[in-house]
């Protein structure tokens, strides 16, 4: 009798963090046990009507077979996770508990992809022990899933030396900023530290570039002219979150502290406001954690404007859906990034003729006015909740000669020529 040849769905490969391997590139084989690892988007109506959808890591594995309806079926396990290591650590969990190894690898056959993960792990560890935000990992995400394993996903971790990362760095000259070479560095060593840490490698390659490695020096801020401030708050005027934008050029408040203000933070009568919280957005999920220093838990004065704007909102609010929020979106809701720039910001600042201008520079705009009026740096720095001085007068040290000037006829005040005295008489 012939054998019947059943099709085999093979599922593309990937480097652990959701990146496809390259066609062409060898496959890595997987130990005992190891199962598989994949991504899938969970979708699902909720109760209003709408369908909403969420992606997910699965961990599978199979635990032998079963007879069913006179059949052989092989059992298979799943684990969840938002990340590919939360899978990872959940299957993982229940092999041990279950009495059974979790899988390993040979270091000297460890990737740098499987590392990567291993790397994800010890930052979710840092993360629950609130050393770490998930903003960050996010960002070390992108970093890792954009540069680092496309180029030496499939390379073992011991093989990475610093003439590949040099190679690896000229290429990203011609692609990208400088800002971001230096980002992919300061992570890249994170990663191989952990190596080091963990007995993987005996030093890190990086050791050896370091004084050569990508620098990135803090940009210019660029803020806007006392004219151009003008010109976005009356292209805002009349509009729902017009004191938004008119609090962020007289606070120099970040739009996440913004986006997170809520009237039990706001004393019109003293004219003070309270930053307490700022907004973080991941997977569209809007969530309130506290500042990340102490200096950024701080009270602010608010200016007359300040005021006007707020009382403004406030009476505006009471027409709109009930929110504890100063700036909700119109359902009440706090405030998304997308629909926000999308919806609101983008038609004010198309009015103001101010193209390309992120909202960031409203912050530069408040600090720069306050440092050319001659507010002293301190207490501007104290309004922004930086963590220290320096870190202001880093930022803004492109104003210097401007306050320069005004030192310069301080002087002339004091030794000056003098007008003469008036008799008496």
């Amino acid at each position: 009798m012939a054998a019947i040849l059943y099709p085999i769905l093979v599922r593309p490969r990937d480097g652990g963090l959701g990146v496809p391997r390259v066609k062409g590139t060898p496959t890595r084989r997987r130990t005992r046990g190891e199962g598989t690892l994949y991504e899938k988007t969970r979708t699902w109506k909720t109760n209003d009507g709408k369908t909403r959808s969420k992606k997910m890591w699965v961990a599978a594995i199979s635990e032998g077979h079963v007879a069913e309806q006179g059949r052989q079926r092989r059992r298979r396990r799943f684990f969840y996770g938002a990340t590919a290591s939360e899978a990872r650590a959940a299957r993982d969990e229940y092999l041990r508990k279950a009495g059974k190894d979790a899988p390993k690898t040979d270091v000297a056959a460890l990737t740098v992809s499987e590392f990567a993960d291993r790397f994800f792990r010890h930052i979710d560890d840092r993360i629950a022990a609130g050393e770490l935000r998930e903003t960050t990992k996010n960002s070390y995400d992108q970093i890792v899933r954009l540069y680092v394993i496309p180029t030496f996903g499939e390379l073992p971790i011991v093989e990475l030396s610093s003439t590949r990362i040099k190679r690896f760095y000229d290429s990203l000259r011609s692609k990208v900023s400088s800002s971001r070479i230096a980002r992919v560095h300061v992570i890249l060593g994170a990663m191989l530290s952990l190596a080091v840490e963990e007995r993987v490698l005996a030093s890190s390659p990086l050791g050896a570039i370091k004084r050569s490695a990508p620098r990135h020096r803090r940009p210019k801020a660029e803020a806007l002219t006392e004219k151009q401030a003008q010109q976005l708050r009356q292209a805002a005027k009349g509009h729902r979150l017009e004191a938004l934008v008119t609090l962020a050029l007289t606070t120099g408040m970040r739009q996440g502290e913004l986006f997170a203000l809520r009237w039990s933070d706001v004393d019109l009568k003293r004219r003070t406001l309270y930053v307490r919280r700022s907004a973080q957005e991941i997977l569209s999920e809007v969530t309130f954690v506290e500042p990340k220093t102490a200096q950024g838990r701080r009270r602010i004065t608010l200016s007359a404007v300040g005021v006007e704007a707020l009382k403004g909102r406030q009476a505006l609010a009471k027409r709109e859906v009930r929110s504890e929020l100063v700036f909700p979106d119109e359902h009440g809701r706090p405030l998304r990034k997308d629909p926000y720039f999308r919806k609101d910001w983008d038609p004010v600042r198309k009015a103001a003729r101010l193209p390309d201008l992120n909202f960031h520079r409203l912050r530069h705009t408040a600090a720069s006015l306050l440092l050319i009026e001659g507010v002293h740096p301190k207490v501007v720095s104290e309004m922004l909740g930086h963590s220290s001085i320096s870190l202001t007068l880093d930022t803004y040290s492109h104003l210097i000669p401007t306050m320069q000037a005004g030192a310069a006829d301080a002087f002339d005040r004091v030794f000056g020529p003098k007008p003469p005295r008036r008799k008496v008489g």
